[in-house]
């Protein structure tokens, strides 16, 4: 070989030594560079990093271990692994480390064990390792991903805490609780539920919430579930109808609300289910008393004058034809003032109970006060009206006297007069038939009464129109020419209160001083906005005698009704303090009675007339107290400083349970507000007696007094009759 071909041997051997070098820089580089990437990724991770030699010696560590463990990392390097756990633990943990040692098959990471760790200060804090091996050129290494699960615990014990208060809760809730599915499938149910419906809770958690629920309720509850599940609310509210294992219904109040998981996707509803059974029974007893005649249990004004003109509506839009009666005992005045309101009430109550077995089961009677009756008769024209009419006077007749004798007073045979308006062709409403009706009936009175008068609508409004605008002039006259008087029914306390107590009665006196009592006259004073004159006229006569008690020195009480149109009347409150001032006393003595019939024009408007006239010493009722459905929302809006009993409740007392029971509760009421109570309508020692064991604070009534003129109590300022 020349020298050319081992120079060009060596120039090969050359390039091939600088390649191998170039590859063996090459390799140095990237191991370089993984071994920076590899300690990177070690000391951003999260968890304490500890890699391990397979006699379990640690030999690399990040700075996470430093900082949980709190041992440098020149102090971690070099020990056993085993000196970070505590001794109990030990043997777990090499358990665990053994899948991992050279003669050991598993080689994918392990599944997390969980244990406690030990600080260097000796302290323990609870940790999950995960291992997994890691070859390198010194052999198989095993890395362990420590992680301190010290807030994870105390997140689990503080869920696991909630779920047990959570379960506590829901099975020893006093309401019905269900997890019910999205599907609508009860997925665990609570005793107060099982109780509620009668099932056990196996059955319930085998069925769905559709299966218990009313058919007419369950496609409102799936619509609401579908609003709840797409989002558009978070829980719903309704009165629903459960089904009892025995088929009766179950009223309950339910609460449905959405339960969703950590990503916001429903999971279930959490459904509370309230038994109201003893409300809606309540609920109805209250709707009955709001509806119905106490004494009777027919239907009242209110809810007669709804039915008529429903009735009416009905005629007007499908014809037909129809009547209403104006019913009116005759001379029932006498049966009260002769034998006292109890026989007078167990009259009205027989009557009552004699007209509905003579009628139909589609007809509607009603008491709409006094010895006042209506009835309804759909679908009849004038002749069957008519017969209708006659056949409840002729029942009356044929009872002859109703009532037996008492205390040698002769009893009377009962009759009744009776008005008839017809409602074919419908129009108007319901309290004008019931007027058309009314003036029928005195038709029939003047007729000599015990007859029926039909309303004839061609002559009789005309008539009526007359006959009001009549009485209308004659009270006009009798305030120009001062022919109205006042009577005074006494008060008496049924306390240590001395001072003499009345409440002022109006009488309007006839063309020959015969006394014409106030039902006869008010209805056309305030139909001609002349009841606020006689009001007024009321007022200033009261201030003048309480002006002239206190020139004498003798302390009084005075109690003025007032109708609704004076209370909303905005300047009456200066007129009144205008008369005191020119009487020169404050209204201390002066008590301004006004009936829930009243009040209920105008609540705000009656509030502020209470206390305007409070600004001025004067005292406020609240007259007929239970008598009406709202008596209790006037204890809430009104200023008062009296409750005055309804008489519904005083009469019987001695033998009623029922009304025992409401008049002691309406005391206690009274007093828990500071107010203090009259009992209307006493007519016995008896009721006094019990009314006193109550605690009532005043009584009035037959028993206390009869109504009398002013000089039978000497009461001057004030001409008496």
């Amino acid at each position: 070989m020349g020298p050319g071909v081992y120079a060009e041997q060596r120039a090969r051997l050359s390039r091939a030594y600088v390649r191998i070098l170039a590859l063996l820089l090459r390799r140095d580089q990237l191991v370089a560079r993984s071994e920076r990437r590899f300690r990177a990724l070690l000391e951003t991770a999260p968890d304490a990093i500890v890699i391990v030699d397979w006699h379990g010696h640690i030999q690399l560590v990040n700075g996470q271990a430093e900082r949980i463990f709190g041992w440098t990392r020149e102090e971690l390097i070099g020990q056993n692994i085993a000196e970070l756990i505590p001794e109990r633990f030990r043997r777990r943990h090499r358990e665990h480390l053994k899948g991992y040692l050279p003669d050991a098959h598993a080689r994918e990471m392990g599944t997390g064990l969980e244990l406690f760790a030990r600080r260097k200060d000796g302290s323990e804090f609870p940790v999950e390792i995960s291992l997994g091996p890691l070859q390198t050129d010194r052999g198989l290494l095993v890395s362990s991903s420590i992680r301190d699960i010290t807030e994870r615990r105390r997140a689990e014990a503080a869920l696991r805490e909630a779920e047990e208060q959570f379960r506590a809760a829901f099975e020893a809730a006093p309401v019905g609780m269900a997890l019910v599915g999205i599907d609508r499938r009860v997925l665990q149910a609570n005793r107060a539920l099982c109780d509620i419906v009668g099932y056990s809770r196996e059955e319930l958690e085998a069925t769905t919430a559709d299966a218990i629920t009313h058919p007419d309720d369950a496609a409102e509850d799936a619509a609401e579930t579908a609003r709840l599940v797409a989002g558009q609310a978070q829980r719903y509210r309704a009165e629903r109808r459960l089904i009892h294992v025995a088929g009766h219904v179950v009223p309950v109040d339910l609460s449905v609300a959405v339960v969703n998981d950590a990503d916001g996707v429903p999971r279930h509803l959490l459904v509370q289910a309230n038994d109201i059974t003893e409300r809606k029974r309540f609920e109805g007893q209250l709707q009955y008393l709001a509806d119905h005649d106490p004494l009777t249990g027919t239907f009242n004004r209110r809810r007669f004058e709804q039915e008529l003109d429903r009735e009416l509506a009905r005629v007007a839009r499908y014809g037909g034809g129809g009547a209403v009666l104006a019913i009116d005992l005759d001379h029932f005045k006498y049966v009260n003032d002769t034998l006292g309101h109890s026989v007078g009430d167990e009259l009205i109550a027989r009557v009552s109970r004699l007209f509905d077995d003579r009628l139909r089961d589609s007809d509607t009677i009603a008491r709409l006060g006094g010895d006042e009756f209506a009835v309804i008769l759909p679908g009849v024209g004038r002749d069957e009206a008519t017969t209708v009419a006659e056949s409840l006077l002729s029942a009356l007749r044929l009872q002859g006297h109703m009532l037996p004798a008492r205390d040698g007073v002769r009893p009377r045979r009962v009759s009744a007069s009776i008005g008839i308006a017809l409602l074919e062709g419908g129009g108007r409403n319901g309290e004008e038939k019931l007027v058309e009706a009314d003036i029928a009936m005195y038709d029939a009175k003047e007729a000599g009464r015990d007859c029926l008068r039909v309303f004839d609508a061609r002559q009789d409004r005309q008539f009526r129109m007359a006959a009001r605008l009549a009485w209308a002039d004659r009270i006009k006259d009798a305030l120009d020419e001062e022919r109205f008087v006042l009577h005074a029914r006494p008060i008496v306390s049924l306390g240590e209160d001395p001072v003499p107590r009345h409440e002022l009665l109006i009488r309007m006196l006839g063309e020959r001083d015969d006394l014409i009592p106030p039902g006869t006259f008010l209805y056309i004073a305030e139909r001609f906005d002349l009841i606020q004159r006689i009001d007024r006229w009321v007022l200033q006569q009261a201030i003048a005698i309480l002006a002239d008690a206190k020139r004498r020195g003798r302390p009084l009480h005075l109690g003025v009704n007032l109708s609704a149109k004076s209370i909303t009347d905005p300047t009456l409150p200066a007129f009144v303090a205008e008369q005191l001032a020119g009487a020169g006393i404050d209204g201390s003595g002066l008590c301004v009675e006004v009936t829930e019939t009243a009040a209920i024009v105008n609540v705000e408007r009656a509030r502020e007339f209470a206390h305007q006239l409070a600004d001025l010493g004067c005292e406020f009722a609240l007259d007929d107290f239970g008598a009406g459905f709202a008596s209790f929302y006037y204890l809430k809006h009104m200023v008062f400083d009296y409750v005055k009993i309804d008489g519904e409740f005083i009469r019987k007392l001695p033998e009623s349970r029922v009304n025992q029971l409401v008049v002691r509760s309406v005391v206690d009421l009274a007093k828990g507000l500071g107010k203090r109570t009259i009992a209307e309508y006493v007519t016995d020692a008896a009721t006094l007696e019990l009314l006193r064991g109550y605690g009532v604070d005043y009584a009035q009534g037959y028993h206390i007094g009869h109504p009398a003129p002013l000089d039978a109590f000497d009461l001057a300022g004030v001409r008496s009759a």
